[in-house]
């Protein structure tokens, strides 16, 4: 069971990634002007900058939920729960200054549910381990 949780924990967050990473890669002034912030030439590379390593980390995920190697399936867990947890927090901490539109509680969402989802697998029952 584990092991097919965590393969859909990984299609989710490899899959949202990826959406992510296209938007601000691709179209980095649509999906900037989506979280109310102006698209300038720094806010743009930034975009692209972001979106080139959300493509990275989406690949990754998905090309790696077949691994069975217990350590290796405990440090993609680990990598992914230390990246949504800053991820969560630089949202939220978004929101608090103002820096992006109500959209940005998309973020603040998804950023949430992948923190649950990862720490469930880290911190989860000891007797699976």
């Amino acid at each position: 069971l584990e092991l097919r949780c965590t393969r859909v924990l990984g299609l989710i967050a490899g899959t949202l990634a990826v959406i992510f990473g296209l938007g601000f890669a691709g179209f980095p002034a649509r999906t900037l002007t989506l979280y109310g912030v102006v698209a300038t030439p720094g806010t743009t590379i930034l975009a692209r900058f972001l979106g080139a390593t959300l493509l990275d980390i989406g690949f990754v995920l998905l090309l790696v939920r077949g691994v069975t190697e217990q350590p290796a399936r405990r440090g993609v867990v680990w990598g992914s729960l230390a990246g949504a947890v800053l991820g969560l927090l630089v949202a939220i901490h978004g929101q608090r200054i103002g820096a992006v539109n109500a959209f940005g509680w998309t973020s603040v969402a998804i950023y949430a549910m992948l923190t649950l989802g990862y720490a469930y697998f880290a911190f989860g029952d000891p007797e699976r381990k």
